[in-house]
């Protein structure tokens, strides 16, 4: 996150190389603002709308689907560069920001708040912090040369900034509910077995 890459630059710059180079860099911010919503939509309709709902119909509870969702969300990244440098404990990360965005879904029942997230996230990598050992490698503002380790910088945003941004959202957005939303029972309507005879009057 923005705040703990300001923090560690403070604590320890030594790591950090100033990369900007003004027209690498227009050039790069361009393209990210274009394709990276284009990028993180895609992936929240698919988990988020698409297989939530479906996963939701077909197990009968919300429980399922985001717990399940959540999980495949995070599993998804098994092969990225950060995993095989620092190891599985960092899926912890990754499927602790899918139950983040699973949960803005459900409580918001929408997805616009998790895909305004899931944007802002990608372009914060790709613009402002990027290393040899990362998924996005761009012309960001700084390159992190350190050897990276999981340390308690990698599970501060889940276990402090998300709990406090689902805080600041559930007041904003008056959550109300919990238990219902992130875990209760789908009711499918059924289907009327009805058809309409040759003069238009329905039939049952």
């Amino acid at each position: 996150s923005i705040a703990t890459t300001v923090i560690s630059y403070y604590i320890d710059p030594e790591i950090y190389i100033w990369n900007f180079d003004a027209t690498n860099f227009i050039i790069l911010a361009i393209i990210a603002v274009i394709l990276v919503p284009i990028q993180t939509t895609w992936e929240e309709l698919l988990f988020r709308s698409y297989a939530m709902q479906g996963l939701g119909i077909i197990a009968g509870n919300r429980a399922v689907s985001y717990i399940v969702t959540s999980t495949v969300f995070g599993l998804m990244h098994i092969f990225n560069p950060e995993i095989a440098k620092m190891g599985y404990i960092v899926m912890i990360w990754y499927i602790g920001t899918g139950f983040l965005l699973g949960t803005m879904t459900l409580m918001d029942e929408g997805t616009e708040l998790a895909i305004g997230f899931h944007a802002a996230n990608n372009l914060f990598i790709a613009l402002l912090v990027t290393a040899d050992w990362t998924a996005f490698q761009t012309d960001s503002l700084l390159i992190d040369t350190s050897d990276p380790t999981a340390t308690w910088q990698t599970f501060v945003p889940m276990f402090i900034y998300y709990p406090a941004l689902i805080l600041l959202f559930a007041k904003k957005y008056k959550w109300s509910n919990w238990k219902d939303k992130l875990f209760g029972a789908i009711e499918v309507p059924a289907l009327k077995n009805e058809y309409y005879d040759t003069n238009g009057t329905s039939q049952f």
